[in-house]
């Protein structure tokens, strides 16, 4: 995903307890329930090619 920092602090919640940033070839442990290496390589071909992506739906 492509981000950008804007500022504010980050507060622990019921969903996350923390955060960080990671290259895509050096990703954190991941909660599969939730998200895979799959679905964040998608995200990575989806922002390469731009308007020619297509959109899929499961």
């Amino acid at each position: 995903m492509l981000c950008e920092v804007e500022g504010g602090v980050f507060k622990e919640n019921s969903e996350t307890i923390g955060f960080d940033y990671f290259t895509k070839d050096k990703l954190s442990l991941l909660a599969t329930k939730k998200n895979n290496e799959e679905q964040i390589q998608m995200c990575f071909d989806a922002y390469k090619a731009g308007e020619k992506w297509k959109t899929y739906f499961d």
